[in-house]
């Protein structure tokens, strides 16, 4: 039996995080300074005065590259008055970036790595509002990246509405002797109602849509032109028709176990904004121009900024 068997969509919602999922044990001794949180992969601790900085964090914004976290975090704040960048001194595995409330954090590629991010993100985010949970609550947090299409076009944006496996279920991990922990994958509705208001007098496309986040690049995906090739055109063609018959409008690499994390603790407020960079049903290799790749990164940035103006800098 899931040792948790909620299904994509079902979570709590009462505009204040649980408790149940949280590690009180080993959280609560940092707030209390009886114990050290070494955020390592930041290459910042829980000690370290760069931290009361951040205090005032509103939104935590990933993304996979690190020049794009530079690239956001510069463009945010000459939105947002010129306040100081504030940079971690650590930056082999991940580039973070805090300035006017929001902290950018690259996340590399792939769950693995992403989660890695993810974990110490929510671990610091729980310290810096020093376990106050409405505080916590009121976190924005966001992937924007790019995506492979299924149906769509180059440059549409797709919202997510759940982050699902390749067999178009939840994330979940195998706990050994334990069983399966299964995971809720929904995106909150009101948020991608939210981010679609706040872009309405955009002329970019902007689609709802079930997400596929894969382990790899390759063969998960259904690819022809890997190194190894499980598939034939026929097979491909099958799988990725199925996905867009239930309602999947895009594939990538972190999402699914984003939303997991994220709902664990009963965020109320998340999203993934993905560019979409190709049509799968009709390709596998990217075959865009480099300006026309970097449009379509950027129209994902906009429909961000364009979100996070309208919360934090209206209110």
């Amino acid at each position: 039996m899931p040792r948790d068997g909620r299904s994509v969509g079902e979570r709590h919602r009462g505009g204040v995080i649980k408790t149940e999922n949280i590690n009180h044990e080993f959280l609560d001794a940092v707030l209390d300074g009886s114990q050290v949180d070494v955020y390592y992969h930041f290459g910042v601790a829980s000690d370290d005065p760069i931290l009361d900085r951040l205090r005032g964090v509103r939104a935590i914004i990933m993304a996979g590259s690190g020049d794009r976290i530079k690239e956001f975090a510069e463009r945010w704040s000459a939105m947002s008055g010129d306040p100081h960048i504030v940079a971690f001194p650590k930056e082999d595995r991940f580039v973070t970036r805090y300035t006017g409330g929001v902290l950018f954090c690259s996340h590399g590629m792939g769950m693995p790595s992403a989660s890695i991010a993810v974990q110490e993100l929510m671990r610091m985010a729980y310290f810096l509002k020093r376990g106050d949970l409405v505080a916590l609550d009121d976190v924005f947090w966001a992937r924007v990246g790019t995506s492979g299409g299924v149906g769509l076009p180059g440059g549409t944006i797709v919202v997510s509405e759940a982050g699902v496996m390749p067999d178009l279920q939840p994330y979940r991990l195998m706990q050994g002797g334990l069983g399966t922990y299964w995971f809720d994958g929904g995106f909150p509705a009101q948020t991608r109602a939210d981010i679609l208001a706040a872009n309405a007098d955009s002329d970019l496309s902007i689609v709802e849509g079930k997400t596929i986040a894969t382990n790899e690049f390759f063969l998960e995906q259904f690819r022809l032109d890997g190194a190894i090739r499980l598939e034939t055109a026929q097979t491909k063609q099958e799988f990725l028709e199925w996905l867009h018959a239930n309602g999947v409008r895009n594939i990538e690499m972190e999402g699914a176990m984003l939303a997991a994390y994220l709902n664990s603790w009963g965020f109320s407020s998340f999203a993934m904004i993905c560019a979409v960079l190709l049509n799968r049903l009709e390709g596998d290799q990217v075959t865009a121009t480099s300006e026309e790749l970097h449009r379509f990164s950027e129209y994902s940035g906009d429909v961000l900024f364009a979100y996070l103006q309208q919360r934090l800098l209206s209110s």
